[in-house]
Order: C-alpha cells, then sequence, then structure tokens
C-alpha cells in the first residue's frame, strides 16, 4: 500500500470521488488519477456524464480489475423526457450566453443534478475535472466539502474567438479564481501554466502533474526509416491545429518525408489538406484506435508532430498529451515553440523547437535534423532517457502527495 494513506485510521478508509463531464476512455487523466488512488487503498468513485454505449464498454474494460465505482450524473444514450430537457436545457443556456447571461447549463447536460448527486456521496475529497465540475465544485466548497481541482487547461483562456461567443467566460473566471484560492488543493498540466494562473488571480502557485503516462515496454527501433515517416493524431483532424500552416511550408522540406495522421475528419477539411499537399509527399490518414493500441501504432513512425498553436492562452500554457506519449513510443519531437513544449524541450533535448511565424529557420532545421542520422540517434537515445523520468509510474507519487495534502487540510 502507498505510504499516502498509512496514518488513516484502520476502520474509516477516505472515499475519493472524482467527478468529470467525459467518458473515460476520453479523459485518460481522470483514468490515471483513479487507478492510482484505488492502487493506493483509497475508496475511489467516478462520476462523469456519458453519450455511447460503444465509449461505455471502453471505459468498462478501463476498470476491469479495479475496485472502482463508475456512476452516471447524466446519460445521452437513450431518449427519454430527462434526456430531451437536458439537451433543451443546454441549447437554450447556450443561446443566453450570447446575450451576456452567463449560466452552468450552458457548460454541460445535467448540471442542475450535478450538485446533488456529489452531496449524496458524502465524500472525504471531492477532486473536480472539467468545465461544469469546477464550477459545481466551488458550490461545493461553499457548502462545506473539502474540494480539490485538477485544472486540465485554463478554461477561461481556451478555445477561439468564434467559439468564445457561447462560452460563459465571466463565470469559469470566477470559478477559477474561488477555486484557485479557497480549495483543499489544485494541481494543473505544467509548470508555466501553474505560474500564469497564479499571477493572473493573484494566488497560491498550484501543483503540477504533467500529462505523462505509464512506461512503455516496447523495444525501439534503431533504425529511421526511408522515407521519414512524420506522425500525428488526435480526437479529430481539424482547422485551428497547426496542420495547415505545416502542411504549406512542408512541401519544401529537402528531406523525402511521409506524413500520417490519425483522427475522426471531415471529408471537406480531408480534401483541403489533401489540396495543400499536393502530391509533394505521401500523405495518409488512419481511423482513430483504442488507447491501448495507441503506443504500439506510433512506435511504428519516426518523429512525433506537437503542432499546438500559441492561440488560445490555453494552447500555449498547457503540454500536449501526444508530446509525451511521443517519448513514451520512442518518437523524437517536432514541437511548435508555445510556452508548454519549450518547457519541455529546455529540460530534455528531445527534438526540435519550430515557429510556424519563420519557416525558413525551422525548414533548414528539419532538414538538418532529418538528414542527419547521428544527431537522429542522438535524439532517440535522448527520448528514451526521457521517458524514464517522465512517465506515470514517477508522476503518481507526486500526485498522491497533493491528494492526501488535501484531505488532511
Amino acid at each position: 500500500m502507498e505510504s499516502s494513506i498509512e496514518d488513516q485510521s484502520h476502520d474509516k478508509v477516505s472515499l475519493i470521488v472524482i467527478v468529470s463531464q467525459s467518458h473515460l476512455c476520453r479523459n485518460p487523466r481522470v483514468y490515471k488519477e483513479a487507478t492510482a488512488l484505488a492502487e493506493a487503498g483509497y475508496r475511489v468513485q467516478i462520476l462523469t456524464a456519458i453519450y455511447s454505449n460503444e465509449l461505455l464498454t471502453e471505459d468498462l474494460e478501463l476498470l476491469q480489475g479495479y475496485e472502482i465505482e463508475y456512476h452516471f450524473y447524466s446519460d445521452l444514450r437513450l431518449f427519454s423526457f430527462k434526456t430531451f430537457k437536458d439537451r433543451f436545457i443546454k441549447r437554450l443556456a447556450t443561446g443566453l450566453v450570447g446575450l451576456g447571461i452567463d449560466t452552468k447549463f450552458s457548460l454541460g447536460y445535467g448540471a442542475g443534478r450535478l450538485l446533488k448527486a456529489c452531496k449524496l456521496r458524502k465524500a472525504d475529497l471531492y477532486i473536480m475535472h472539467q468545465e461544469l465540475p469546477t464550477v459545481i465544485g466551488c458550490r461545493l466548497i461553499r457548502s462545506g466539502y473539502k474540494t480539490a481541482f485538477d485544472i486540465e487547461d485554463w478554461y477561461s483562456e481556451d478555445l477561439l474567438p468564434e467559439a468564445r461567443k457561447s462560452r460563459p467566460i465571466k463565470l469559469l473566471k470566477k470559478a477559477e479564481k474561488f477555486a484557485i484560492k479557497n480549495a483543499a488543493g489544485v494541481w494543473t498540466t505544467s509548470e508555466g501554466l501553474a505560474t500564469a494562473m497564479a499571477q493572473f488571480y493573484n494566488a497560491k502557485r498550484p501543483g503540477v502533474i504533467y500529462n505523462v503516462f505509464p512506461k512503455n515496454s516496447l523495444i525501439q527501433s534503431d533504425k529511421q526509416t526511408h522515407p521519414c515517416k512524420l506522425f500525428w493524431f488526435s480526437q479529430t483532424i481539424g482547422p485551428g491545429r497547426g496542420l495547415e500552416s505545416f502542411l504549406c511550408a512542408l512541401k519544401i522540406v529537402k528531406v523525402p518525408i511521409e506524413l500520417h495522421l490519425l483522427g475522426n475528419v471531415s471529408p471537406s477539411f480531408k480534401n483541403e489538406l489533401i489540396e495543400l499537399v499536393n502530391r509533394n509527399f505521401p500523405l495518409f490518414f488512419h481511423e482513430l484506435i483504442s488507447n491501448a493500441e495507441l503506443p504500439e501504432f506510433i512506435a511504428r513512425f519516426d518523429v512525433g508532430l506537437a503542432l499546438d498553436l500559441k492561440e488560445p492562452q490555453s494552447r500555449n500554457y498547457t503540454i500536449t498529451n501526444k508530446f509525451f506519449q511521443y517519448l513514451q513510443s520512442g518518437l523524437p519531437v517536432i514541437a511548435t515553440d508555445t510556452v508548454g513544449q519549450q518547457e519541455m524541450l529546455s529540460k530534455y533535448d528531445v527534438g526540435i523547437e519550430i515557429s510556424l511565424d519563420n519557416k525558413d529557420v525551422w525548414i533548414e532545421n528539419m532538414n538538418e535534423l532529418l538528414g542527419d542520422k547521428e544527431r537522429f540517434f542522438q535524439l532517440k537515445k535522448n527520448v528514451a532517457e526521457a521517458a524514464e523520468h517522465l512517465n506515470w509510474e514517477i508522476e503518481k507519487h507526486e500526485f498522491l502527495k497533493l491528494v492526501q495534502t488535501a484531505i488532511n487540510k
């Protein structure tokens, strides 16, 4: 049993409720935290919102072997009066935000039931993830419940300008400020984001838990394929992710390459990307696969792409999950110069930094990297060393310390 709960009474084990608003298989951070807590001997419940039978099957497969209870405050799988009402309320609330009226009902389905569902569980600690639970977590604190927050993104500084019009920005800022000043514990995803939020809200700096993954036992290839295979993935392949600018510049890279993209993509955007490439190099699209299959799939390629933009601010300060997944699968990284990714590249020499605003410089760097086998294989060695430090087996101990500190407050 982990040392984090050795001081607890033998006749009472703390109950921790993790609250989110998405399927477990779509939020690896919740899954890692829940399983780490269960392995450490805590009683664990996950309270979330779901919408898909297929994804629920994946959720339950992930939980096999763990004594973790899985509960839903919103379930949109079935069409009923309750789900019709939830959809109608969210649609109406989103429209009200456009008129300047911020409301929690615009942040998710079943918002009116979530606070009651939390209180019924009488947990020793609640850990709130994502936007709606962050707002509800503030209500829990005011009602006297011990509550912590895992701020996965800078919610009030997320999304592009057009999408922000239907976001309750004032409500999110108010919730973030209250949470960071009054919670039993707060942690986020990068040193840069922790510092920025502390300065913005004039509050104590949150802790940092990186979005790292379990150590990968794959045998890494010591060869660079020809042409060099570049890889990028996300749930959705869409605009505003840096792909368009990258592809335009990639056409003049001298080293033979292939580009592989994994994720859901609309026919129109797929055609747009194909036209941008214009047969200058092979472009391949891959359908989504399960989280369990992803590490081995990534390892087939040579270089991972982390192309996040500097706007909105949330993307600038966070470190994309894919950065850490590339490392665990043995891939050097080509990363844009966001604050979060600079944080990693300054600590670990595992790739090259590029600026989409200065294409000539980074294309020269890419030609040098992909054309210099000695430099490439040195990066591969650096990646393997970094992966020994940046993994969940190490990071979870810091997480458990933050949880125990929150419980003891």
